[in-house]
Order: C-alpha cells, then sequence, then structure tokens
C-alpha cells in the first residue's frame, strides 16, 4: 500500500509500464526459439516439440499484450460501410491468424455492408479466431455463419468446446481476448455474447448494424 501522500499511477499507466517492460524479454525468447529451431534441423524431435510449444507460448502472450493495450486505447470509431463476408476472408487469409484452423463459411447471400470502425472489426475477428484456436477442443472444425436480424448483420461462431464456461469468457484481462470483442462491438453499436447448447458446443454471437440503417 501507499503511504498518505505518496503518488500513484492510473491502472492504465501501471498496464502501460508493465507491457513496455514485458516486451523485451518476449522478444529475447521468442529470438531464442527461432535460433533453437534453426539449429535442431529436425534432429531431437522431443526437444523440438518442447521449442515449438514455447514459440507458441510467446506468440500467446505478445498477443494478450496487444490486446490489452487495444483495450486500453480504444478511441470513438470511425465507421464506414464494411463488407463482413470480404473482411472474414481478409483475415482468415493471414497466416498468422489461420494456422491450424479449419473454418467451415455459410454467409447469406448479398449480406448488407455493416456500419463499423474497419480496424477495430478487423482485430475483433483476429481476436475471435486466436481465441478459438488455442481454446477450442476441435480448431479444425469451426461453423461460420452470418444472416440479417432485424438492422443488425448477425455473424455466428460455433465450435466444439465441452471445457469452456461462456460465463468466464469476459473476465476483465483473463487472456482470452473476448473482453475486447465485446467492447469493440459495443463501441461500434452492436453486440457480441456467448453462450453453450446442450451438446456443448459454443456460439460466439456478433450483432453490428447494417450500414443501410444507419
Amino acid at each position: 500500500m501507499p503511504e498518505p501522500g505518496e503518488p500513484t499511477l492510473p491502472a492504465k499507466d501501471v498496464v502501460r509500464h508493465l507491457t513496455h517492460e514485458l516486451r523485451q524479454p518476449l522478444s529475447a525468447l521468442e529470438s531464442i526459439a527461432y535460433y533453437l529451431q534453426m539449429t535442431l534441423g529436425g534432429s531431437q524431435t522431443d526437444v523440438g516439440a518442447q521449442v515449438e510449444r514455447l514459440q507458441q507460448m510467446v506468440d500467446s502472450a505478445n498477443w494478450v499484450l496487444s490486446d490489452v493495450l487495444h483495450l486500453l486505447q480504444m478511441a470513438p470509431p470511425h465507421p464506414v460501410p464494411v463488407d463482413l463476408a470480404e473482411l472474414h476472408e481478409e483475415v482468415l487469409s493471414e497466416a498468422w491468424v489461420s494456422e491450424g484452423l479449419a473454418v467451415q463459411q455459410s454467409f447469406a447471400e448479398e449480406l448488407p455492408a455493416v456500419w463499423v470502425d474497419l480496424e477495430q472489426c478487423r482485430h475483433l475477428l483476429r481476436s475471435v479466431f486466436q481465441f478459438m484456436r488455442r481454446s477450442i477442443a476441435e480448431p479444425q472444425n469451426i461453423r461460420l455463419s452470418g444472416d440479417c436480424r432485424d438492422r443488425n448483420v448477425r455473424i455466428e461462431f460455433r465450435a466444439s468446446a465441452p471445457h469452456v464456461c461462456p460465463e468466464s469468457l469476459f473476465e476483465a484481462l483473463g487472456g482470452n481476448q473476448l473482453l475486447t470483442c465485446r467492447h469493440i462491438a459495443e463501441n461500434n453499436a452492436g453486440r457480441f455474447s456467448a453462450e453453450k447448447d446442450k451438446d456443448g458446443w459454443l456460439c460466439l454471437r456478433l450483432d453490428l448494424p447494417m450500414a443501410a440503417a444507419v
């Protein structure tokens, strides 16, 4: 506890400071993992598997830090008409996002554009796929669909996740990025929610306003 009269840092400044301090050791670990991968050259498979796991953990930690900063620095949106189906294709073409995933897409024909901040929406989609790659039971079996509901476009991400509790997915700084997804959706006059069916399938539901309805 600080002494009376001692200045205290706001929580945002503390997180920024910690993020800054962690960047260098994470970068060093990433370089070491890359060097070890190159040195092993396919030999010593057990060691190689551990190095790959180290690389994945570093990647995950870096993404969590980036996501926290994005949440703290979220600005008022600058909305433009965005084709969600096209944006999904763009995000899934990024290898660092889609590696290890198999996504079955089913969008309604002529899905209307949504009225959102493009960069915020792109970050939301990346966050969802990062979460699914790391947290669901079968990342090779993600079902993605989209249709219209009233004045909104609804996107649903479905996957088998028997051990995931929807109520815990939006905890602050939980490392799962879904709190940021909810904030981005609400920042753009939309909604982001999670639920599970009786078979243990997780459904992440994103509603965003149609551009024509704004």
